[in-house]
């Protein structure tokens, strides 16, 4: 049903260029660096 997950808070991303043609992998990995990113300044 999805009601076990939990809110996630908004995470201020920076902006990275797409073209609209991107496949999933490559949202995923983009989605995943900027992750790491927000990361590492917070620490």
């Amino acid at each position: 049903m999805g009601l076990d997950k939990t809110k996630r808070k908004p995470i201020e991303k920076k902006q990275v260029e797409l073209s609209g043609y991107e496949s999933a992998q490559r949202k995923r990995f983009l989605r995943s660096e900027a992750e790491e990113s927000e990361q590492s300044k917070a620490a």
